[in-house]
């Protein structure tokens, strides 16, 4: 049966759907960071003891990063589109706006994708700052996101024989193909951008498990309908995974599990333990300097001429 539109948004704005989807993708989203937590403790045994702790929270809170920026590059590319399947399916063939759109619709699909890299933005910076990935580490995610979303469109067209995507693939081929290679960059330059985003291969594949968890669990439950289009589907889920991400990152779950190692200042135990308002440190404290009325003032030699022109105070003068 073809639904409306307004029966697409009553049906995935159902109140227990949505929180039963919700907390499907939080309990999911719990895992995969379980699972990174584990792989780091275990990388973390290779390291020097000392070094161990300080090396544990950086690679923890980096790679999970690095995984959240995963998910928000795919959710990033495919929302729009998502955006370009929804209008060109649903707006009347009547409408003004279908003839300006058939008119323009591939400027207009260039400007989504700029409007996709300005909702990345705001999204892993503001929304959910990820202050623990560097500019690097967030260039090579985002540019194995596109192999992210390629793989989601293999997944439908050969695992739901679903032809409706081909354009896209192409598209999407062509987009990635420019994106690696461009006039003023050579071959060599090419593949070590390649190999550089390939270290977050193992991060890829996580994030295509977690995003198969909630489509098999999405579509098995009806609450994921494939008659609005599996793109547009997949794209839902993935706000769900986001609103998860959100909720772990801000509740500041990890902390728990990875910790800030106390910093250690190298300050020598004599300065810690003075208490120099205490008179007793003074009266305990061995000085070289001699007493007031001390022999070793009597005996001082001292330079003729350099103070000749110093006045001292004689206490038998008042």
């Amino acid at each position: 049966m073809i639904m409306t539109f307004d029966e697409y948004i009553k049906h995935y704005t159902d109140t227990k759907s949505m929180l039963l989807y919700l907390a499907l993708a939080l309990a999911f989203s719990v895992i995969c960071v379980f699972y990174i937590l584990m792989v780091v403790s275990i990388s973390a045994r290779f390291v020097d003891r000392s070094e161990r702790k300080q090396f544990y929270y950086e690679k923890a809170h980096n790679t999970i990063q690095r995984f959240y920026e995963m998910v928000f590059a795919g959710a990033s590319i495919l929302s729009f589109l998502a955006v370009y399947y929804i209008i060109d399916r649903f707006v009347p063939d009547s409408s003004a706006f279908r003839e300006f759109w058939d008119d323009w619709k591939d400027f207009l699909l260039l400007f989504l994708i700029l409007l996709s890299i300005v909702v990345n933005n705001i999204i892993d910076r503001l929304l959910i700052p990820l202050k623990k990935v560097t500019k690097n580490d967030r260039g090579s995610v985002r540019l194995l996101g596109m192999v992210y979303v390629l793989l989601i469109f293999m997944y439908i067209k050969f695992i739901y024989e679903n032809d409706n995507y081909d354009g896209f693939i192409m598209y999407f081929l062509g987009l990635m193909i420019g994106r690696f290679v461009y006039f003023d960059v050579s071959f060599r330059e090419s593949i070590q951008t390649f190999l550089e985003s390939m270290k977050n291969f193992p991060i890829l594949i996580l994030g295509l498990a977690y995003t198969a968890f909630m489509a098999y669990i999405g579509f098995g439950s009806g609450y994921l309908l494939i008659g609005n289009g599996v793109l547009v589907s997949t794209f839902i889920a993935h706000i769900y995974m986001i609103v998860a991400i959100f909720l772990i990152h801000h509740s500041h779950f990890m902390y728990i599990f990875a910790r800030k190692p106390k910093t250690v200042h190298a300050v020598p135990k004599y300065y810690e333990d003075v208490e120099y308002d205490d008179p007793e440190y003074y009266d305990d404290a061995d000085y070289d300097e001699p007493q007031y009325g001390g022999s070793d003032y009597d005996d001082a030699e001292y330079d003729e001429g350099e103070n000749d022109d110093l006045e001292y105070f004689d206490p038998d003068e008042y």
